[in-house]
């Protein structure tokens, strides 16, 4: 089946939140456009280094009147407890099957894409940081590629990276381009 890509209707998937409680990842993108990140495994540092800069550019986002929602592997307690090592303040969902990340056509990393010149260097700059340091799978699988999407609040694709390796991640300033191209919205003002 083709993953959906951008103009398609984004899947609405179910997934698990930090308690343990059934949420539908629609219910984020109706409120307000939705940066959904899903990430390779909590301990990631690629992962960890994106997150750390969304959290940082966090206002630039909330400007827009987006909200970003991370989804991760594991059971919820993983969830939990990279919420609070991060010290970040998104939704974080769990997939412990995987099917989300099906559904968004991410699929299982080529030895070429974790091996491969382009991730050196950024793997050895994720790592001098002591925040975004490998840390283990803690709740996922090493093989497991991320991806970004941005969904509008009709639940239509308006950004859909796939990491095309596993340190391929959009810059905040890629991410904001595709909000600010977003209808306004009388509840949404725009900066």
């Amino acid at each position: 089946m083709k993953p959906p890509d951008v103009h398609d209707r984004a899947p609405d998937v179910s997934l698990v939140d930090v308690s343990a409680h059934e949420a539908t990842l629609s219910d984020y993108w109706v409120r307000e456009p939705a940066v959904v990140v899903f990430l390779r495994y909590f301990g990631c540092p690629f992962c960890q280094a994106q997150v750390v800069q969304l959290r940082d550019d966090r206002k630039l986002f909330e400007e827009l009147g987006a909200g970003i929602v991370l989804i991760g592997q594991g059971e919820p307690a993983d969830a939990a407890a990279f919420t609070e090592r991060m010290q970040q303040p998104f939704e974080c969902l769990v997939d412990p099957d995987r099917s989300a990340y099906r559904a968004y056509g991410l699929v299982r990393a080529t030895t070429s894409q974790i091996l491969t010149p382009q991730v050196a260097l950024p793997f050895l700059r994720a790592n001098l940081r002591r925040q975004t340091q490998q840390k283990g799978l803690q709740g996922g699988s090493f093989l497991q590629m991320p991806g970004t999407f941005v969904i509008d609040t009709d639940g239509v694709l308006r950004m859909a990276h796939r990491n095309r390796h596993i340190a391929d991640t959009p810059s905040t300033q890629q991410l904001l381009e595709v909000l600010n191209r977003l209808p306004r919205s009388p509840q949404r003002p725009r900066a």
